[in-house]
């Protein structure tokens, strides 16, 4: 029987004030196989995979052995274990942003002949011309995609690839699955932290399956075996949470409450190839509008446009009558009603304060310490300890982050969220309760969502009206009015006197 190319050992991550974020994890990795690992946000998934690079945040310490390729490391040797980056080990990080220089261009910065990194950008659906490109002038479905065509040329024989399908249309995820399995096929080994369902049944053939919840592995095996008959009650419960299994959301529209309106909406980089043109949008307090379509038709940028963030090329933006490119009085006055949550909640916090220092800057009225208390009720909504305000935003899993993220706006009363990929980090179980609050926040607020989702099941069951970037007429379809048209065709008869 061959080594295995990875195995860890009582793998455990703590703070430096004892608190355990991975318990104890022994797994190993067979050499040409692959093995995801999928399970709850902030289990500790992607500490196993920066442990393994010698990459975990400051302030984290591991303990337990690593052994790769058959050289044996402790886990708190981090010198040891960057010397294995390129050779033995490469990463696919879950944020494109932080991993790509904002100041060279895409071909420079997939380091091989311009022949190989054009071959490599195509094999992941990407035009020529992104190599010229900065990576500021991506979406982010387009650095995700990048990162893939990354590892397709590194030398290393463990690829480990941390969500390498996030924020991705299913179009792209099929193509990144594929590409995974070719990697894998050539003789590569793959280590894969998902939350995307389609990626574990994509490589389950010969491959592995671990599941984490609370710090540690509670159910591994074959995927044939824990994805069809899970023994552990949260692996069920995971794999149930299907957006495609919940329940339609009931409407609240206020039809005469324009929040947001835009006409004849026009963006471009370059003149005469426009992302979108000729847009008309109107959302209603009590709303949810999503906007799907593949990556790179310009749905973060149109997010921007109609946020006042990127001057529209034509057209015009209305925040409740206010037009924040002209009236730049008005603009200011209402700026903090009209928020974004952003694909990478990381950018929206500072590196170097803690979590709940920099929310007490936007809380109403800049929220004082001795009010803190004030957030309590907001946190337990979201399933947030309160001691993850201790930390600083490198501390916390991506999917904490993205909760905190929103805690950050739902404090600031917003009228419009603007919320892009929302649901990417988070796992199935976290990504059902975290929508259905929102829209739950939409009913009880009246505030209207603009949801940027590549996820069809998941927009079908929580958005009242749907922008297709794909199609060329740009046409809102009303979902709200289909679903109470099903429900008045199911509801019994009126009894006659």
């Amino acid at each position: 029987m061959s080594r295995p190319m990875l195995e860890l050992r009582g793998l455990s991550v703590r703070t430096a004030h004892g608190l355990t974020l991975v318990d104890q994890v022994s797994l190993c990795v067979p050499k040409g196989g692959s093995t995801c690992i999928i399970g709850e946000t902030g289990s500790g998934k992607s500490l196993v995979a920066q442990a393994v690079m010698g990459l975990l945040p400051h302030g984290l310490s591991g303990d337990g052995t690593i052994t790769l390729a058959g050289r044996l490391a402790r886990a708190d040797d981090v010198l040891a274990l960057r010397g294995l980056w390129h050779s033995s080990v490469s990463l696919i990080p879950q944020e494109p942003g932080s991993a790509l220089d904002p100041l060279i261009r895409v071909a420079n910065q997939l380091g091989r002949q311009p022949a190989h990194a054009l071959a490599a950008l195509a094999e992941v659906d990407l035009p020529a011309d992104t190599a010229r490109l900065y990576p500021f002038q991506l979406s982010g479905g387009m650095a995700q995609r990048v990162l893939v065509a990354n590892a397709r040329l590194t030398d290393a024989s463990l690829i480990i690839a941390d969500e390498p399908t996030k924020g991705l249309d299913p179009p792209r995820v099929k193509q990144v699955i594929a590409l995974l399995r070719a990697l894998r096929d050539a003789g590569k080994t793959l280590l894969v932290i998902t939350h995307d369902l389609a990626v574990a049944r994509g490589l389950a053939d010969g491959g592995h399956v671990a599941v984490m919840k609370d710090a540690a592995i509670v159910e591994s095996g074959p995927p044939e075996v824990v994805l069809r008959e899970p023994r552990h009650a949260y692996t069920r419960a995971w794999l149930a949470a299907d957006p495609a299994n919940w329940p339609a959301c009931e409407t609240c529209l206020h039809a005469d409450d324009l929040v947001l309106a835009a006409h004849d909406l026009t963006f471009g980089y370059r003149p005469g190839a426009p992302l979108f043109e000729g847009l008309h949008i109107h959302v209603r307090r009590g709303e949810v509008l999503a906007v799907t379509g593949p990556s790179g038709k310009g749905k973060s940028t149109l997010g921007n446009v109609l946020l006042g963030l990127q001057k529209p090329t034509r057209g015009e933006v209305s925040w409740a009558g206010c037009d924040p490119y002209l009236d730049l009085t008005g603009g200011r006055r209402l700026r903090r009603r009209y928020q974004k949550l952003h694909q990478d909640p990381t950018t929206v916090f500072t590196p170097y304060r803690t979590l709940g220092d920099q929310l007490d800057d936007v809380g109403p009225g800049s929220l004082q310490k001795p009010h803190r208390a004030n957030l309590q009720p907001l946190l337990e909504r979201l399933k947030l300890r309160p001691a993850l305000l201790h930390r600083r935003i490198g501390e916390v899993s991506g999917g904490e982050a993205q909760r905190l993220a929103l805690a950050r706006l739902l404090l600031m009363n917003p009228s419009l969220i603007v919320a892009d990929e929302p649901t990417s980090r988070l796992d199935p179980i976290v990504q059902r309760e975290a929508m259905l609050l929102l829209r739950d926040l939409v009913m009880e607020r009246g505030l209207a969502l603009i949801l940027i989702s590549h996820h069809a099941d998941l927009v079908k069951a929580v958005s009242d009206t749907v922008l297709d970037m794909a199609t060329d007429s740009h046409e809102c379809v009303s979902l709200a009015s289909k679903r109470e048209c099903a429900k008045r065709a199911h509801r019994p008869p009126v009894q006659q006197r």
